[in-house]
């Protein structure tokens, strides 16, 4: 029974200590990414949007409509959404955002998960800041390779 245990205890040292590392070095890195959006035409109806004024990646740049799609877009406590960014034919990405709009100053998150056109293989993470002017910053990191 001794030997059993010691060999599994050698079994999950190895693992540890050269299964991991290898597995985390491989985890691509994201580039970071910032952009600034006015909300003057977010309404609350389904589609809803707001306008990119300001972006780090070419591929997205002002004039970039963010569409909204719910589920809840007029709650008092939180906006909750199905999220397009709409570059233009054929070049889009998808994602979701949840913005907690009690807090004091409202404070969010978008997850980006595809992308077609000029978008393909889109993915991000982004934190949702707005400042005292009303204008909305996501900043956060990216990927933007094809898909697998």
């Amino acid at each position: 029974m001794f030997a059993l245990r010691k060999i599994l205890a050698v079994t999950l040292l190895a693992t540890v200590s050269f299964g991991w590392p290898a597995m985390a070095t491989d985890a691509p890195k994201l580039s970071p990414l910032k952009f600034s959006k006015e909300c003057s035409d977010y309404n609350g109806e389904t589609p809803s949007f707001c306008t990119i004024t300001e972006s780090s990646l070419k591929e997205i740049p002002a004039g970039t409509k963010v569409l909204y799609y719910g589920p809840v877009l007029s709650s008092p406590l939180f906006t909750s959404s199905s999220v397009v960014l709409a570059v233009g034919p054929g070049d889009s990405a998808i994602g979701y955002c949840i913005v907690y709009d009690t807090a004091k100053p409202p404070t969010g998150h978008c997850a980006f998960s595809a992308g077609s056109g000029t978008l393909a293989g889109f993915q991000a993470i982004l934190n949702v800041t707005v400042d005292d002017k009303q204008i909305w910053h996501w900043e956060g990191g990216y990927l933007l390779a094809a898909a697998k």
